[in-house]
């Protein structure tokens, strides 16, 4: 019986390595196996005691790539402008930073300069449906489930007119606002003629480029001086507009939560102090225009333009 039993095992030992391709199949096999083992990384988490933390992080990691695909679509239709314009005719500027009169900064994602007028183009990089309208303060993208609210690119652009207008010393009618979104984007509403898609941009600019406003010997020296105020911009305002992008896209805390009210239990109301959740300054009431209601206002306005409805707070 031992000696059936020694045969079989010698047997099956000879069936499997004496097989040469299958011991080698099974050899490499072993060795993948452990090189795939040794070289496993643990499943990366998101750094937080609570969920506050984990939304905290990914908010993060959803503006870095919201960041990233932004200066792509710039990328791409500066090189669409540069490769369909003609370069006698149009000199185009891209990524300009120009200080404000409320001794801020604004960008400006393009300019191009022309004979017909001075082109001031807004990008966005959007993927999903866009909703808005040429008078709501506010405009909303929805992909799938998921809903964000972004300023209304046409307000932001008329600061940046403003801006030119100021730095350049001309009238606000020479300048042409236009917004275009990125191919992934579909618009849900009825949107302005200065709202379209990347594709249109061209078409739109050379339908414009019609009535001659600025003197052809004078284009190139527009270009110039906004390159040169562009120039007068210090490394730490620049460095400062960037961080203040990067507040504005913070997750935000509870108003009630963030904003630091002081109150003494034998405090009258007019005691109570509000400080600005932005900048800590103290918080002013005051109306507004349109209806007369009061709001809290910072005070450093217009340097700082933050606002609390008086009803969100509970004194």
């Amino acid at each position: 019986m031992e000696t059936d039993l020694g045969a079989l095992i010698r047997h099956m030992l000879w069936s499997v390595f004496g097989n040469w391709p299958f011991a080698l199949f099974c050899g490499f096999a072993l060795i993948v196996t452990i090189i795939r083992w040794c070289g496993a990384k643990p499943k990366r988490r998101y750094r937080g005691r609570n969920s506050q933390s984990r939304q905290g992080w990914a908010q993060k990691d959803r503006l870095f790539r919201s960041e990233r695909k932004g200066g792509w679509g710039e990328s791409l239709l500066h090189q669409h402008l540069c490769e369909n314009l003609a370069s006698q005719q149009y000199f185009i500027l891209h990524d300009i930073m120009l200080p404000t009169n409320d001794r801020t900064t604004t960008q400006i994602d393009h300019i191009v300069v022309s004979q017909w007028g001075v082109f001031v183009i807004e990008t966005k990089t959007y993927s999903g449906w866009i909703f808005g309208s040429e008078n709501t303060a506010e405009w909303t993208v929805t992909h799938g489930n998921r809903k964000h609210k972004f300023q209304n690119p046409l307000r932001q652009n008329f600061k940046h007119i403003a801006t030119l207008s100021e730095c350049l010393g001309i009238s606000k009618e020479f300048f042409k606002t236009l917004i275009a979104f990125s191919g992934e984007s579909e618009f849900k509403t009825d949107m302005p003629q200065e709202v379209m898609l990347f594709g249109d941009v061209i078409d739109y600019i050379k339908e414009h480029s019609i009535e001659t406003i600025i003197p052809p010997e004078q284009v190139k020296e527009v270009a110039d001086t906004i390159l040169e105020w562009q120039s007068a911009l210090s490394e730490k305002q620049k460095i400062e507009h960037v961080q203040n992008l990067q507040k504005m896209h913070e997750p935000q805390e509870p108003i009630q939560e963030k904003l630091n009210i002081i109150l003494n239990d034998d405090s009258s109301s007019s005691d109570k102090k509000l400080f600005c959740p932005r900048c800590g300054a103290p918080m002013v009431l005051r109306k507004r225009k349109a209806d007369g209601l009061p709001f809290w206002g910072c005070s450093q306005f217009p340097k700082c333009r933050c606002i609390v409805d008086i009803d969100s707070i509970d004194v």
